[in-house]
């Protein structure tokens, strides 16, 4: 006599050989019985009411093996609901879906495991435009935007990951993809439909971010995706063989910029980016403001589930920033959502209280994240550099200055930003203006910094340039001497007119007699053609000492004595245009060298007769 599974076997409405069915036929059975009455309780959790099939009164009620007898062959007479039945069976699991990928992926790594292949670039980016089109292939499915659609319901994440957890996956992917054979096309009670039109199928929407994975991933497959799409990222490998093939498609990906192309590959693959990697090569590779914008806003649509993110949004900003400081792992690539939506809301004090959260976001994210308002970029720089003790800023902004190139872009913003105007420091014929060089300069120290640090000979001549048409003349000067333009430093000290800039231990002396020659040449040149030399705010007596003749004759009788000096300014033709003030400084002069020789004779005098004594 036949068992009650027995008898079930034998009038089973389908057979179908699966991947998952057991030889034996008893257990065949129960499996099946099992996967429907699991799938028909979770539908019926989710949707009101779905047509009466055998299969639900599974649930509703125990059942004998006459009624178990009955309702199997009735779903025999009905071959609509038998090809509903058959399409759900022969639905493959995530396995079945992923096999493909699978392969793929591991033919992939084993390609790149060729030095032959991993040094060059062609079959490099072979190997993943391969590779993509299988990606292409797994996640374009007619089930993945219903999938797409579950996964980005607000959910809890975690912020040390970017991933669900293996055990979440799991459970996003039962309960979603046994949902999905019911679903499609209906309504949920939310009143979103799941499904519009086939098109919407075949891809997410280009605006929407697929965030989390649709599938249960194992974490080994998972961790080879990740690698793989991150390095189609950084080479720019972001279309693949499957739409080469087809001309239509081949047509209108020709006609998307790069930075389309990348806003879309971050979209569809967002979930298996590395984000640390993905935002240095967005910051490095993809130089379009739009790519780095959208790598953000995905970014933030991890961020926008969690309490503290949306919390930050209705608080001040030290509420804001303990917030930031409590809630975010410091190592957590979603500390840049967090950042821009401060700064969104507070603007540059958000970006200076910023400097604390150093190194975790680096002066190049802020350089992004407020790139539409340059100026507020040097105020965190600057209180960055300054937040260190004074002794370690030229070290710490050379630690800073990753790559080189950006040397050149930080001084040209420092020296265009709360700067005086360019009347005011350069003449209509290219010359500094008398006393420019006092002028007030709101990034002067990072300026000077800048200029100090060690750079090759072309760098340092870039920056003299720049220096030079902006005139900041500190700098320029202090260029000048470096690169050995001497004769070009002295004859833009004379258009200053302050003889203060060659006093001093940091003056600028002439070092040779051709120099000074020069030196004073100049200041016959600029005698002979007079001009007004005014000091900031008009007024020739409350400016800086100015440089003429006497000054500088002074200055050359105390360097190379009176007697030299007096000699060189009659060569000179020059020695008429002296006062008697010059006279009687070079006998004050001449004086106090006879008693320095005087007291240096007796002193060599103490020293042989001591030396004597000693002998004896």
């Amino acid at each position: 006599m036949m068992s009650e599974i027995d008898k079930g076997e034998a009038f089973l409405p389908f057979n179908i050989p699966l991947p998952f069915r057991s030889p034996s036929p008893l257990l065949s059975l129960q499996a099946v019985k099992d996967s429907v009455s699991s799938f028909v309780r979770k539908t019926t959790e989710k949707i009101g009411t779905l047509h009466a099939s055998p299969e639900l009164k599974e649930t509703s009620e125990p059942r004998d093996a006459d009624q178990v007898h009955e309702e199997e062959v009735s779903a025999v007479t009905c071959p609509l609901e038998e090809d509903t039945e058959e399409k759900e069976i022969h639905q493959p699991p995530e396995e079945d879906r992923l096999q493909g990928l699978r392969a793929a992926t591991a033919e992939a790594v084993t390609k790149l495991l060729d030095p032959l292949v991993l040094f060059e670039p062609k079959l490099l980016r072979a190997v993943l435009h391969e590779w993509l089109s299988q990606l292409e292939k797994t996640f374009a499915m007619k089930g993945f935007a219903a999938i797409s659609n579950t996964s980005s319901l607000p959910e809890k994440s975690n912020l040390d990951t970017h991933l669900l957890g293996e055990s979440e996956k799991r459970v996003l992917c039962e309960e979603s993809g046994e949902e999905r054979r019911v679903t499609l096309g209906t309504e949920e009670p939310g009143g979103q439909t799941t499904c519009d039109s086939v098109s919407s199928l075949s891809e997410p929407s280009a605006d929407s971010f697929q965030v989390c994975p649709p599938y249960a991933i194992a974490n080994s497959l998972q961790k080879d995706l990740v690698e793989l799409t991150t390095l189609c990222l950084e080479l720019n490998v972001l279309t693949s063989a499957v739409e080469s093939d087809s001309r239509h498609m081949d047509c209108a990906l020709q006609q998307l910029s790069p930075e389309t192309l990348a806003c879309r590959f971050l979209k569809k693959y967002f979930f298996l980016l590395d984000l640390k990697r993905a935002k240095e090569s967005v910051k490095l590779s993809h130089y379009s403001p739009c790519v780095w914008d959208t790598f953000v806003e995905g970014l933030k649509e991890m961020a926008s589930s969690t309490p503290a993110y949306m919390e930050m949004g209705e608080r001040d900003l030290p509420t804001g920033l303990q917030l930031l400081d409590g809630s975010v792992p410091s190592h957590s690539p979603l500390l840049i959502a967090f950042a821009a939506r401060l700064y969104d809301r507070f603007g540059e004090p958000a970006l200076r209280a910023l400097i604390k959260f150093y190194p975790s976001i680096s002066p190049s994210d802020i350089a992004q994240l407020c790139r539409r308002h340059p100026a507020q970029f040097l105020a965190y720089l600057d209180s960055l550099v300054k937040s260190r003790p004074e002794d370690q800023w030229p070290s710490f902004l050379e630690f800073l200055l990753q790559p080189e190139s950006l040397r050149l872009e930080w001084l040209l913003l420092a020296v265009s930003h709360d700067a005086p105007p360019s009347t005011s420091t350069v003449d209509d014929e290219g010359h500094p203006r008398p006393h420019s060089h006092l002028l007030s300069w709101g990034y002067s120290q990072l300026i000077l910094l800048l200029i100090k640090l060690p750079a090759d000979f072309a760098t340092k001549e870039k920056m003299t340039d720049i220096c030079r048409s902006y005139g900041f003349w500190p700098g320029y000067l202090t260029l000048c001497l470096e690169l050995e333009r001497r004769r070009e430093a002295f004859t833009n000290i004379v258009y200053l007119n302050d003889v203060s800039l060659m006093e001093g231990d940091n003056g600028w002396i002439p070092e040779t007699l051709e120099e000074w020659k020069l030196l004073l040449h100049l200041l016959q040149n600029k005698n002979t053609r007079p001009a007004p030399q005014e000091s900031l705010n008009g007024s020739l007596s409350d400016g800086p000492t100015p440089i003429n003749v006497e000054n500088v004759a002074l200055l050359l009788a105390k360097a190379m004595g009176p007697d030299r000096a007096w000699s060189l300014l009659q060569e000179c033709g020059l020695a008429l245009e002296l006062s008697e003030k010059f006279t009687r400084t070079c006998d004050i002069l001449r004086i106090a060298e006879r008693r320095q020789r005087a007291l240096i004779q007796g002193m060599l005098e103490k020293c042989d007769r001591f030396l004597w004594s000693q002998q004896a």
